[in-house]
Order: structure tokens, then C-alpha cells, then sequence
């Protein structure tokens, strides 16, 4: 059974669509009473598949059978495993229940202080899914959300890793911290270089607003201060490059062990 339906969507609706790729995250989806899906698209035909679609129908979701090239186009990436599911809005978690999760399931988490850029944070949620972080958290306020842009740039890390808004992201430090995680912020000011640090603790990131840093009331919080040591005429990095080589560190560490220079 294929569906070679075309689209009546304008190519502008068609970017803001949000989907969730990938067999377990588009499963978990679907056990989630709280999660609403639109349709489902599916470009595989094996027992998985079955089963997928069999969830789908109990819930009246539309099922639609296509070609994986053609799903690649309309999700904007290969990293589906034949599987995608429309949301009309994306599914943030809490960090509450998050907290709930056994230790070794909750860090490394990252800390994004008003991240504004939309592809800032799709970079860094697939730099956090790539490098092994287990979370991200964001302020529900004066930060850029999850979009269709954000999810296209995350190469589907949003299907897998979880995202999660807080309303108070100094409050938020502070449960992190009652929970045993060591709170790093990372800063251009002078600090010890990240290098330096053991970062093989329980451990939640912080990293800045692309101009302003990291805030101040959000400073306050963390329990050490780090940076990355310039070495060539560029004093300072983006906050998604900057992230990326902080998480790089923490999983070297964490492979190779820590041992002060």
C-alpha cells in the first residue's frame, strides 16, 4: 500500500512542520498519552513498521506508506529510520520529572542561557545527542524554542535527546545542584581553562546568550567557571562551537580519564 499523495502545503508551511524521527522515539511518542500527532509517515515495510502503524490506528492517527528519498525531503534529513511522525507542537519535558530518571540517565545535561538563534540550538542539540549529553535544558522565555528550523539543523538529536524549558533557570541550577550535579559555566572573563577542570563529576554545562554571555543572576549559580584558551586572532567562538568543544572535553575525560596539566 503506497501513498503518492502530493502536498497541499505552501513551501512555507512545509518548513514550519515539526516532526519526530527515529523507530524508539516515534514509539515512545505514541505510548505518550500527552504527545499529539497529525500523521505519520512511514517508509519501511517490516514488522517495525507493522507495529507502528497498528499504535497509530488505535489512536486515529493517519498512517501514510511513501519512498524513503521522498521522506528525507519532507523531514530535511536521512536520520529517520523510515519512520516520522507530524506533531503540532514540539514536546518539551520537564525538568522535574527528569530529575526522576536514575543518575547515570540525566548527565552530562546542558544549560542554555537565552539562546536566541534558532540554528544555535539545533547545532548544539545535535552536538549534545552526538557527544553523548543526556539532556538540554532552556528557559521558556527570551530563548529560542525548538521550530521546524531548529529541528532541521539537529539532524534529528531532537527525536532522541530530551529538551527541556524551565521557567526560572536560576531556580532550575539550584535543583540541579540539591540533585549532585556540579554546575560549570563557560565565560570569555578570565577562569581556569576548561582543560583544567575535572569534568568526570556529575556535571550540568552552561552555556551563554550568543552576545551577552552567561547572566548574571545565572553567573551566580555556577559552581565553577571555565573557558577555551584563544590561540589564534579570534577572541571568541559562537555559542554552538563553543559548546561543542566544551562536551568534546567532557567526553574525552570521560574515555580517556582526567588528569590535570
Amino acid at each position: 500500500m503506497k501513498d503518492k499523495r502530493k502536498s497541499s502545503k505552501t513551501g512555507k508551511e512545509q518548513r514550519e512542520q515539526l516532526w519526530i524521527c527515529g523507530v524508539n522515539p516515534v514509539r515512545e511518542a505514541l505510548n505518550s498519552p500527552g504527545m499529539s500527532m497529525e500523521e505519520i509517515l512511514l517508509a519501511r515495510s517490516d514488522a517495525l513498521a507493522r507495529e507502528i502503524s497498528e499504535m497509530g490506528a488505535k489512536r486515529s492517527i493517519p498512517v501514510h506508506f511513501q519512498g524513503k528519498d521522498h521522506l528525507t525531503r519532507t523531514v530535511g534529513h536521512a536520520h529517520h529510520q523510515g519512520v516520522a511522525a507530524r506533531m503540532e507542537k514540539f514536546p518539551y519535558g520537564s525538568l522535574e520529572g527528569f530529575l526522576h530518571s536514575p543518575s547515570q540517565e540525566r548527565e552530562p545535561l546542558v544549560i542554555l542561557d537565552s539562546i536566541q538563534d534558532p540554528q544555535n540550538l539545533g547545532a548544539l542539540i545535535r552536538s549534545a545527542c552526538f557527544l553523548g549529553a543526556k539532556g538540554i535544558v532552556i528557559p521558556t522565555d527570551r530563548s529560542a524554542g525548538v521550530t521546524a528550523a531548529a529541528m532541521k539543523v539537529a539532524a534529528g538529536g531532537a527525536s532522541y535527546l530530551p529538551v527541556l524549558q524551565v521557567v526560572n533557570l536560576a531556580r532550575a541550577l539550584e535543583q540541579l545542584k540539591e540533585a549532585g550535579l556540579w554546575v560549570m559555566g563557560m565565560t570569555l572573563a578570565p577562569s581556569q581553562m576548561i582543560y583544567q577542570v575535572d569534568l568526570t563529576v556529575p556535571l550540568a554545562l552552561v552555556v551563554g546568550n550568543e552576545h551577552r554571555g552567561i547572566r548574571p543572576l545565572v553567573l551566580k549559580k555556577c559552581d565553577l567557571l571555565v573557558n577555551i584558551p584563544p590561540q589564534g586572532p579570534l577572541e571568541s567562538l559562537n555559542a554552538a562551537a563553543a559548546g561543542t568543544i566544551a562536551l568534546a572535553e567532557v567526553q574525552r575525560q570521560r574515555l580517556m580519564g582526567f588528569s590535570k596539566a
